[in-house]
């Protein structure tokens, strides 16, 4: 082995050993350091407007945009998560007592007999065959939400400290990200071993994807949860803080909206509220609806580039390898898979359709073999 090239085995031998090092030391503060990076990426394009009227100040213009990003986002998101834990609470002491107090079997009752008990008489014998017992099992449902409750609150008081050193964490880094932000881009940039061009496409194709399904999610969860809020407290829906939440948050995953307001339609039906549930299935179908057919493909549109299926997986997928932040990041990855399958096709796949081949004369060399019926073809060697 040569010189050089036993220094360059030896150089990323030990610059691969230096950068797990370096992840190891970060590992602790992955949580609070993506959350400032996601961040810093939805706002950079303000930072940037900003940083032009304060003359190029970087420290004025990141003290500024780090302060109405905790005033702006971080605050009303902290009090909209404690309306709907202290709601959550609530509600699971309704269940409890509307199962131990026994008026689920007046509720079933009466579902017997309106109109839904049609239905009922229908169905019923089916189930009473499967001998189901329905108070009982959501008893026992009760027992188990409260035995896990139960379990997990010495770890949420101790997890106090920790929230608030990782909200700490967030803050500090969020003001270096925007500072700092495109000299760290930069760095990494010039770090890739691929031709500018190429690593220019790459992080294009990272940020278009990563901003527009953050943008659209971000966007048709607000306006989703907005909608939805508004009819459950409209239409007097106990609860209506915790199910605008719940709306919100399961309108990020494509298609799954429709789950809280579908349930309140039940929840509706199974009261006798005929007339409330046909409005919230209206308001249901024509605004809610709307909103994540019509938001979402306008703000995403093909920036992505990615097939539904892909997306919808993607984002389920990351929601499950990398938590709440994998919803936007499981999307990306697949952008820039697509990115470097494109690549190869244009730098490989197609070199190698146009591999060259051997010239005509080398070919017309050696003569056609004679076809049936045809006289002998004589070859000349030159001898007598």
């Amino acid at each position: 082995m040569r010189r050089e090239q036993l220094f360059a085995v030896f150089f990323f031998l030990a610059f691969c050993f230096l950068f797990y090092q370096f992840y190891l030391i970060l590992s602790d503060f992955l949580g609070p350091l993506s959350y400032a990076a996601l961040l810093a990426f939805i706002f950079h394009p303000l930072y940037e407007r900003l940083r032009r009227l304060v003359h190029g100040r970087e420290a004025l213009a990141a003290s500024i945009m780090t302060t109405a990003v905790i005033l702006l986002v971080i605050v009303p998101t902290f009090y909209l998560l404690t309306l709907i834990t202290t709601q959550s609470v609530s509600l699971y002491a309704d269940v409890s007592d509307f199962v131990t107090s026994g008026r689920i079997h007046d509720v079933m009752d009466q579902m017997r007999a309106s109109r839904v008990g049609q239905l009922w008489t229908q169905i019923g014998p089916g189930i009473d065959a499967l001998k189901i017992d329905i108070p009982d099992f959501a008893l026992r449902a009760s027992q188990t939400v409260s035995a896990f409750l139960v379990a997990q609150a010495p770890a949420a008081a101790a997890n106090v400290l920790g929230f608030v050193l990782s909200f700490f964490f967030t803050v500090f880094a969020l003001f270096f990200f925007f500072r700092d932000g495109e000299r760290l881009v930069g760095a990494v940039r010039n770090l890739i071993p691929m031709e500018m061009a190429t690593k220019t496409a790459v992080m294009r194709r990272f940020s278009d994807t990563l901003s527009a399904v953050m943008l659209g999610s971000a966007v048709t969860a607000i306006a989703q949860g907005v909608l939805g809020g508004l009819a459950y407290w409209a239409l007097g829906v106990p609860f209506a803080v915790l199910l605008a939440g719940a709306t919100a948050f399961l309108s990020l995953v494509p298609y799954g909206g429709p789950l809280v307001w579908l349930g309140v339609v039940a929840y509706l039906v199974i009261i006798g509220e005929y007339g409330r549930a046909a409005i919230m299935l209206a308001w249901g179908t024509i605004g809610i609806g709307t909103a994540d057919n019509v938001i979402r493909p306008l703000v995403i549109g093909g920036r992505t580039e990615i097939p539904t299926v892909f997306l919808f997986f993607g984002i389920l997928g990351g929601l499950q390898a990398y938590g709440f932040i994998g919803m936007f990041l499981g999307p990306a990855v697949i952008a820039i898979l697509v990115a470097f399958a494109r690549i190869f096709e244009e730098q490989y796949a197609t070199a190698a359709d146009t591999y060259p081949v051997p010239p005509a004369t080398a070919v017309d060399a050696y003569p056609a073999p004679p076809a049936r019926g045809d006289p002998p073809v004589e070859v000349s060697t030159g001898r007598r």
